[in-house]
């Protein structure tokens, strides 16, 4: 499914509320200028300049005036409510974020349920079951589901997505083929970076630099994989890091992806990163064991993690429905979230994102690419709300850092001008009505959001 849709210039359809509150034409308009009033920005966001004085620590967010000369920000101020001059619009407190990252997610799998449900819930059947499903990953299915989940992505305000690219051989080279034309029909539109994924095993086999060239052929931006725990694992991160490095990229890897303490793979990539020198970004995901370990281990695990420069991504909605599973012949209420030390993580100084992950495959039923529900429920969930003026990096500049963006996921003189204005007047209202409709700020283009219909699906 190629964006054809998602770049229309026609009119669109009405956000209700949000048609009251935004008063702006409800189709694309271009001006000379364009000046957003009364903008509500999370401070995070912001230069530093405009968060002094700090704002109150439940209302993190500063009232701004932004700027926009074509597709870039070209000032930022704190509003005094005086009038401006090229074409202003009033937005009168609404919240608005800049374009979100999306900094892991699995386009070669999404929207696969309806045909390869997980009747389990748990990680085997997601396995088994999605191992028979790639018997239909051709080039058509591929851009159907995955460019239906790029346009959902793209009408929720996302600008940036990573995706994780399922990669053994030979039929892996269908993956990223379709995935670098997604790639080039979204240019301009969302930034697609790819990263294969394949068992960190086999970058040591006869096929290891073969795997590696071909996700790079395919314009990869870095090399993954996952591993479960094996006396083998040293050695084959020493490997696998000296095939990145050759290859002049880092490393991004699904880490301890389960609830057993004796999971260690993020303490053991942290000691192959500094045993090896390797100064390469590497982004690790889920790292949901670290959770269910000893306080001390916990404690000296992140102390590596941190001297090894290690990035961490989290994805709270995908491993809330997978981990902690009593299956369905005993369900039983799940003992803990399957979170990652989020909160200790970001305490040591370690950056962390939150992410989409899977969306409505064998590994989680539900999502739709809406990095605003990742975020809202990531605070829910994580109890962001305890270091709510932070927060909103998860999806935005920090994501943006973590995939070698950071221009992005900011408002601020230079960056690039995507954002997105939700109707809410405060964190309080944004955070309780998830489901609000939003607009899309592009350059000087404006519109209202309109995600696609499943029937495109079918």
């Amino acid at each position: 499914m190629l964006p054809s849709r998602a770049a229309s210039q026609a009119p669109m359809e009405s956000c209700g509320s949000a048609e009251r509150h935004l008063p702006w034409p409800p189709q694309f308009s271009k001006f000379g200028m364009l000046l957003l009033q009364r903008a509500r920005v999370p401070a995070a966001v912001l230069p530093v300049p405009l968060t002094h004085p700090a704002p109150d620590p439940t209302e993190p967010s500063v009232v701004c005036d932004i700027a926009i000369d074509g597709t870039t920000i070209a000032s930022v101020a704190r509003s005094d409510g005086a009038p401006r001059s090229g074409f202003a619009i009033d937005l009168d407190g609404a919240v608005v974020f800049p374009g979100f990252v999306d900094a892991h997610v699995h386009l070669d799998k999404a929207h696969t349920w309806d045909r390869a449900p997980n009747r389990s819930g748990t990680f085997a059947e997601a396995l088994e079951t999605l191992g028979r499903d790639k018997a239909h990953w051709t080039r058509t299915d591929l851009l159907r589901r995955a460019g239906f989940g790029l346009t959902c992505a793209w009408e929720h305000g996302t600008r940036v997505v990573r995706t994780h690219v399922d990669t053994w051989l030979p039929w892996g080279e269908e993956n990223h083929a379709t995935m670098q034309e997604l790639r080039e029909a979204w240019r301009g539109r969302i930034a697609l970076q790819t990263v294969p994924l394949t068992g960190i095993a086999n970058y040591s086999g006869p096929e290891g630099e073969t795997v590696a060239d071909l996700a790079m052929k395919y314009g990869a931006c870095a090399l993954g994989g996952w591993s479960p725990m094996s006396p083998d694992l040293p050695r084959q991160l020493d490997r696998l890091i000296a095939i990145a490095r050759d290859r002049g990229v880092g490393l991004d890897l699904h880490v301890d992806e389960n609830g057993n303490p004796q999971e260690e793979v993020l303490r053991t990539l942290a000691e192959a990163v500094i045993r090896n020198t390797f100064g390469n970004p590497v982004v690790c995901g889920h790292c949901c064991s670290l959770s269910v370990q000893a306080p001390e281990r916990q404690r000296s695990t992140i102390a590596l993690v941190k001297e090894a420069g290690l990035r961490v991504i989290s994805l709270p909605l995908c491993n809330l429905y997978l981990q902690d599973r009593g299956g369905a012949e005993q369900p039983r209420t799940p003992q803990w979230r399957g979170l990652t030390l989020i909160h200790e993580l970001i305490s040591a100084g370690v950056p962390v994102a939150c992410a989409s992950d899977n969306v409505r495959d064998a590994f989680h039923a539900y999502g739709d690419f809406d990095a605003a529900e990742v975020y809202i429920e990531s605070v829910r969930l994580a109890h962001l709300d305890s270091r709510l003026g932070e927060s909103a990096r998860a999806v935005t500049s920090t994501a943006a850092e973590i995939v070698g963006g950071p221009a992005m996921g900011r408002v601020a003189p230079g960056a690039p001008a995507h954002l997105v204005v939700f109707p809410a007047r405060s964190f309080s209202e944004f955070l309780s009505r998830p489901g609000s409709a939003r607009r899309l700020v592009d350059g000087e283009n404006m519109r209202d959001a309109r995600p696609p219909g499943y029937g495109e699906l079918r």
